[in-house]
């Protein structure tokens, strides 16, 4: 017959397992994801991914909290964007990209060469992260979820989009070691987005040839059919950086520079004739399209 525990060793063991947990929690302090500016997002149910009302990554002191609030430890981070379960990446550029600082318990700036625009969370003077780029989930309720972890807690390379890993790890990111925090998007998964990317025709041929590198840090400006202007910094990869675009006719234009002239624009797959620095992109409901524009020094 099984004997009954005394209720004070019951209690002992309780607290025993209490501080075993303890001493193996997640990540302390808080990420959270704001608009640009940092303002509560009720139930975090953004209308839109990107833009000012989009969603951006903060942490340190929550909404109206303290600055005395728990922040996140000082130090270098990664984020990414997930469907909620994790397993499926939505984040499209490198994880180096992804990176940024934490000062003070707050984030202070970004370290990665990324399209990543910053904002500032104007109650507490940190810094707030545009997630985007990043593409839409396939849960159909609209449901993401960002995370972030410790530089030193990655497993893999921050020079590749997505990393394989086990065992409670999601794409280079392990859980325990990790903060998450689900958002959703107004109308789920949908929206049409621009893909561009710079190349450098080396030999001035007209085409894209092996060897001719992306150049990054090149700025491109799109029009849409609002007559909204917004300004993408390209990267090593194309990027589906423009998202839940409305459907119309947009203007697109690669900054200029006195020392190279253009001599190819490739939309879809495609070359087009009379090669330009503005190409119109006439963009349908849920549509990617993708230009890239080719330079060869004078």
């Amino acid at each position: 017959m099984l004997r009954k525990a005394p209720l004070a060793k019951c209690i002992l063991t309780v607290l025993f397992l209490g501080v075993t947990a303890s001493a193996f929690a997640q990540l302390p302090g808080a990420i959270f994801t704001t608009t640009k500016t940092g303002s509560r997002v009720n139930a975090n149910i953004y209308p839109q991914k990107c833009g000012d009302t989009g969603v951006w990554l903060d942490g340190g002191p929550g909404p109206n909290a303290p600055q005395s609030a728990a922040g996140l430890p000082d130090g270098d981070y990664y984020f990414q964007v997930t469907d909620p379960s994790g397993k499926t990446l939505l984040s499209t550029d490198p994880v180096k990209n992804r990176q940024f600082n934490v000062t003070a318990g707050i984030i202070s700036g970004l370290s990665g060469a990324g399209n990543h625009n910053l904002g500032v969370d104007i109650d507490h003077g940190a810094a707030t992260v545009e997630l985007c780029p990043y593409n839409d989930t396939p849960n159909p309720g609209g449901v993401y979820k960002a995370w972030v972890t410790p530089v030193g807690d990655f497993k893999g390379n921050p020079n590749l989009v997505d990393n394989a890993c086990r065992g409670g790890c999601f794409h280079g990111f392990v859980a325990s070691s990790s903060k998450t925090d689900n958002f959703k998007v107004k109308g789920g998964a949908g929206g049409a987005c621009l893909e561009m990317l710079k190349i450098i025709d080396v030999n001035g041929n007209g085409y894209g040839d092996v060897g001719e590198d992306p150049l990054v840090n090149w700025p491109v400006t799109i029009v849409d059919p609002l007559g909204t202007t917004n300004t993408f910094w390209t990267g090593t990869v194309k990027e589906c950086t423009f998202n839940q675009l409305v459907p119309g006719l947009y203007t697109v234009t690669e900054g200029a520079a006195a020392n190279y002239e253009v001599t190819l624009n490739i939309l879809d797959g495609s070359y087009l004739r009379n090669p330009d620095v503005a190409v119109l992109i006439r963009i349908k409901n849920n549509q990617t399209r993708e230009i890239v524009f080719g330079n060869t020094p004078k």
